[in-house]
C-alpha cells in the first residue's frame, strides 16, 4: 500500500519505510529508494543519503540479486557515494557474500582514504571465507591499526580451516604481544574451536577462568559458548552456574541449557527449565521445542509432550518440522500408544523419513501389533533403505515372522541378498 502513496511522504518518512517492512523485496526497496532520491533536497542532512543507500543494499543482498547489486553499484559511483566508508563497506560485504572476485575488484578501486578499519575488516572477512589462509594472513599483516574485530576474524579463520595449533598460537600472540583487550567474542570463538576438536574438558574451565580474571562478563556469545561447552564436557553443574550468572538471558541461553540437560538425561530438570522459560515470557524456538520434546520422550512424559506440541503450534505459531514429529512418534510409540503414533505420521505435513518409520516398527515389534506394522513396512520399503539403515531389514523380517507372513520373510531376505546385507551383518566398528 505504501508504494502507491509515496508522493505524500518526506525523505525521512521514505527512509523509515526503507528501514522497516516497506522494503521487504528488492523491487520495493529500489522503488522507495528512487522516490527518496527524487525528494532529496540540498538542505537535507548528507547522512540521510548515505543511510538510504546502506539500507537499500540489505534486501538486494538478502535476495542474492547480483545483477541488481551491480546496477546499484553503478548508481553509487555516479552519485559519488562510494567515497564514504559506510557505503563502501556495505557494498563490499554484499559482493563478498555473493561474488568474492567482485569484492576483491571493488576493494582495489576503493581510494586509500576511504579504507578505514571497518572497510579493511570486511575485506579480511571476505578473504577468510573465499581465499587461501596465506592470502588472508598476508592481508591481515598489512592492516596498520588492527582492532579486536580484525584479530577475532583472523582467529576464526584459522579454526574454520582446521588449523587448531596455529589458531591457539595466534591467540597467545594476541594476549602476550599486543595491547588488544580480548573480548567475549574472541573467547567464544576459542571455545567453539575447542568443542570441534574435542578439547573441552581441559580447556573449558581454563577459558572460563581467563574470562573471570579479565572481568569479561558472560554475554550472549560467551555465555552460550560456556553453557554449550560445559554441557558437552559433562559438567552440568558448571553450565548451570554460568546460566545463572548471564545477566540478560535470551532464547539461545535457555535453549543451550535445556539441550544440555536433555542430552545428559536430566529430563525432569529440562522440562522444568522449559516451563520456567515460558513463564518468564521468553519465546522458545524450534530447537527449544525439540529439546523439550526429547526430554519428554526420555522420561516417558506423554501428557507433557502432548501439551508442549500443542503449545508450539497454537500459542507460538511454529510449524512442526521432522524432528518435532519424530519426537511425538517416539513418545507415543515407546508408551505403547501405537494408534496415536501412527496418527501423527498420517497427519504430518512433511514426508516421514526412515527413522520415523523405524521408531514405529520397533514399537510394533515390542508391543506385538502386526496390523499397524504391515502399513508401516510398505511405506518404509517404498522410501528405500540406505546402507546406514540395513538393520531395518532385520526388523521387518522379524515383524513378518511375528505375523506369520513367511512370504514377506522370503521377500525381505531376497532384498538383503540383492543389497549384500549378509556380508555386513554382525560387523562392528569397535576394534
Amino acid at each position: 500500500m505504501f508504494l502507491f502513496t509515496t508522493h505524500r511522504h518526506t525523505t525521512r518518512e521514505l527512509l523509515n519505510a526503507l528501514r522497516g517492512g516497506g522494503a521487504a523485496c528488492p523491487s520495493s526497496a529500489l522503488h522507495l529508494y528512487s522516490q527518496f532520491r527524487l525528494r532529496l533536497r540540498p538542505s537535507d542532512p548528507s547522512h540521510l543519503a548515505r543511510r538510504a543507500a546502506v539500507v537499500t543494499l540489505r534486501p538486494l543482498t538478502a535476495a542474492s540479486s547480483l545483477p541488481l547489486i551491480s546496477h546499484f553499484h553503478g548508481h553509487l559511483l555516479r552519485s559519488n557515494l562510494l567515497a564514504y566508508p559506510q557505503i563502501a563497506s556495505s557494498l563490499l560485504r554484499s559482493y563478498s557474500l555473493l561474488s568474492p572476485p567482485s569484492a576483491h575488484q571493488l576493494f582495489d578501486q576503493i581510494p586509500p582514504a576511504t579504507r578505514n578499519t571497518y572497510v579493511l575488516n570486511v575485506m579480511l572477512s571476505s578473504l577468510c571465507r573465499s581465499s587461501d589462509l596465506d592470502s588472508a594472513r598476508a592481508f591481515f599483516d598489512d592492516i596498520p591499526d588492527k582492532d579486536i574485530v580484525c584479530w577475532s576474524t583472523m582467529l576464526a579463520c584459522y579454526f574454520s580451516r582446521g588449523r587448531l595449533a596455529d589458531g591457539f598460537a595466534f591467540f597467545r600472540s594476541v594476549t602476550f604481544t599486543t595491547d588488544i583487550a580480548v573480548d567475549d567474542v574472541m573467547l567464544a570463538t576459542l571455545l567453539t574451536a575447542c568443542t570441534s576438536a574435542g578439547l573441552l574438558p581441559p580447556f573449558c574451565r581454563a577459558i572460563h577462568g581467563y574470562a573471570i580474571r579479565c572481568a569479561i562478563p558472560p554475554s550472549m556469545h560467551l555465555g552460550t559458548a560456556l553453557i554449550d561447552g560445559y554441557t558437552k564436557a559433562g559438567r552440568l553443574d558448571y553450565a548451570s552456574r554460568v546460566f545463572a550468572l548471564v545477566p540478560h538471558r535470551n532464547v539461545i541461553h535457555w535453549t543451550a541449557m535445556i539441550c544440555g540437560m536433555a542430552s545428559h538425561l536430566c529430563n525432569n530438570e529440562a522440562v522444568q527449565l522449559f516451563e520456567e522459560m515460558c513463564q518468564r515470557r521468553v519465546q522458545p524456538n524450534e530447537m527449544t521445542f525439540t529439546a523439550a520434546l526429547r526430554a519428554c520422550v526420555n522420561a516417558g512424559l506423554v501428557e507433557k509432550g502432548r501439551d508442549f506440541f500443542k503449545l508450539m503450534v497454537d500459542r507460538y505459531c511454529l510449524e512442526p518440522n521432522i524432528h518435532h514429529y519424530g519426537c511425538m512418534v517416539d513418545l507415543y510409540a515407546k508408551a505403547g500408544l501405537l494408534e496415536d503414533a501412527y496418527e501423527v505420521i498420517k497427519n504430518m505435513k512433511v514426508e516421514p523419513n526412515v527413522i520415523i518409520w523405524t521408531s514405529l516398527l520397533t514399537a510394533c515389534k515390542e508391543f506385538k501389533n502386526f496390523e499397524i506394522a504391515v502399513e508401516g513396512i510398505e511405506k518404509a520399503l517404498a522410501l528405500g533403505i540406505s546402507d546406514e539403515n540395513t538393520g531395518l531389514y532385520m526388523l521387518i523380517t522379524d515383524l513378518y515372522a511375528m505375523g506369520g507372513r513367511w512370504d514377506g520373510v522370503i521377500k525381505i531376505r531376497r532384498l538383503m541378498q540383492e543389497h549384500n546385507v549378509w556380508k555386513n551383518r554382525g560387523l562392528s566398528s569397535i576394534k
